[in-house]
């Protein structure tokens, strides 16, 4: 009598079983799941990018490099004013709020007083608006990134309280706040939007 044939391996074995419990869980909040081949994710997050659709993309890490690659070009980046985060900056954020941030963003200056909005007031404001824990855990994500797809932002000056509308400072004419963070747990948090940088 032969033995039955042994299941062909999966190309699955290092990662975790599809959970239908979360797919389901999500679904119930309110939120549609989606799964699709990589190249397929990258062409249609770069298609609600250019047509201005807002989305938030959770997505592994060749996924979100891909996507960086098309949309963050030396030219659009020079643009939005985009500067590494300082050592300070990252240790102060660090030392506050416990969290280990890298990468880039720019910075908008406070029309009425003048105070810098950039990474540090970014996660603050996250903190007060959605929680410590929550903001901790999107910086602590373990090999996945999120991408904010023309992110509808409320910058408020973490000085004098404005809502900023168009920000200003250093040398280019850009008014929203870009970001492109880097943690320590090969994620990443980072923002794309449908602006025309020609017209910027």
């Amino acid at each position: 009598m032969k033995k039955p044939l042994a299941p062909e391996a999966s190309n699955q074995a290092d990662r975790p079983p599809l959970s239908f419990g979360t797919i389901e869980a999500l679904v119930h909040q309110g939120k549609n799941v989606v799964s699709l081949e990589d190249s397929a994710v990258v062409e249609w997050a770069m298609k609600a990018i250019a047509e201005g659709i807002t989305a938030t993309l959770y997505c592994k890490p060749s996924v979100f490099e891909a996507i960086r690659r098309r949309y963050w070009t030396p030219e659009r980046a020079k643009i939005v004013g985009f500067r590494p985060i300082s050592a300070e900056v990252s240790a102060r954020v660090k030392r506050d709020f416990n969290i280990e941030v890298d990468g880039y963003a720019n910075s908008l200056d406070c029309p009425r007083c003048e105070h810098v909005y950039s990474t540090y007031e970014f996660i603050h404001q996250g903190i007060e608006e959605h929680g410590i824990e929550h903001v901790r855990a999107a910086f602590s994500l373990k090999r996945a990134a999120i991408i904010q797809i023309n992110p509808v932002q409320d910058l408020v000056c973490r000085n004098c309280r404005l809502h900023i509308l168009v920000g200003g400072g250093g040398n280019f004419p850009y008014g929203d706040y870009d970001y492109e963070y880097r943690c320590v747990e090969n994620n990443a948090y980072a923002c794309c939007r449908a602006a025309d940088i020609r017209t910027a």
